[in-house]
């Protein structure tokens, strides 16, 4: 998908994607939160309002993805950075990884 939609917020990066896989299984939100990720380090979530917003996970990859719904964005809230809105749509959800020299790469701590 060329010049795909894009969104980041710290080590979360939400990319369009134009289908959803098929082996890809609807989790349940968390109090009425969609959580994207956890910090591993604060304790703190990436985190979107469930009304609006699915979540799904390939069991096969571990890729998670959002759909979006409705008339208007979503705000994707974390304690550590302003609020951005997201359109609606369908987003693969990707967590930065740093590089780490003579070491297995890891997820990024937010």
């Amino acid at each position: 998908m060329p010049h795909a939609k894009q969104y980041r917020q710290g080590d979360v990066l939400l990319v369009a994607s134009d289908h959803l896989p098929t082996g890809a299984r609807l989790l349940e939100p968390t109090r009425d939160r969609v959580i994207l990720a956890h910090g591993e380090t604060t304790g703190h979530a990436h985190g979107m309002a469930a009304e609006r917003v699915r979540f799904f996970r390939e069991d096969e990859t571990g890729r998670g993805f959002i759909q979006v719904h409705g008339p208007g964005p979503v705000a994707l809230q974390h304690e550590e950075h302003a609020a951005i809105l997201v359109e609606p749509g369908l987003y693969e959800v990707r967590q930065q990884r740093e590089y780490r020299p003579r070491a297995q790469a890891g997820r990024v701590a937010d």
